[in-house]
């Protein structure tokens, strides 16, 4: 009897996008492989920033603020989650606030001991590259199992 190779897969989902994260091809992959999806959002300072311009008016400071951000991603997770359990894949959220988006993943990547981390790579090259770095980049370095990149 074969064991599945690949029964846990991280997916990084992209706060800081001006549109929804793109799951279709991570939920399909995992129903294939029939894996779990282990989403992970980093909230950062450019995800805080469009999250404030694209969903409710997040009014208010401090612990307020915090907690209307947090709430907001949460729910999120939970959509994408529901979306992933509509296509038949156990999916979980996790949502951490850290400034150092590559470390939170490769840290997740460890603890959670996922089998594959799926990342979207934007395709940058180039100055654009240089001056933004690139996430995809720094997790394929330094990644604890193996990495599929997938171009959005």
């Amino acid at each position: 009897m074969l064991v599945p190779v690949v029964r846990r897969i991280l997916v990084p989902v992209d706060l800081a996008e001006s549109r929804a994260p793109d799951l279709a091809y991570a939920i399909g992959l995992a129903a294939q492989l029939r894996a779990e999806l282990l989403l992970l959002a980093v909230v950062d300072t450019p995800a805080t920033v469009q999250l404030i311009g694209r969903h409710k008016a997040m009014a208010g400071s401090g612990a307020d603020f915090d907690k209307a951000l947090h709430d907001e991603v949460r729910q999120m997770l939970q959509q994408f989650v529901d979306r992933a359990a509509s296509h038949g894949v156990r999916a979980l959220g996790h949502l951490t606030f850290s400034e150092d988006v590559e470390e939170q993943i490769l840290k997740e990547a460890l603890v959670q001991k996922v089998d594959l981390i799926l990342v979207r790579s934007h395709g940058r090259t180039g100055i654009m590259k240089a001056l933004l770095g690139s996430t995809a980049g720094e997790i394929l370095k330094a990644a604890p199992c193996p990495v599929l990149v997938a171009r959005t």
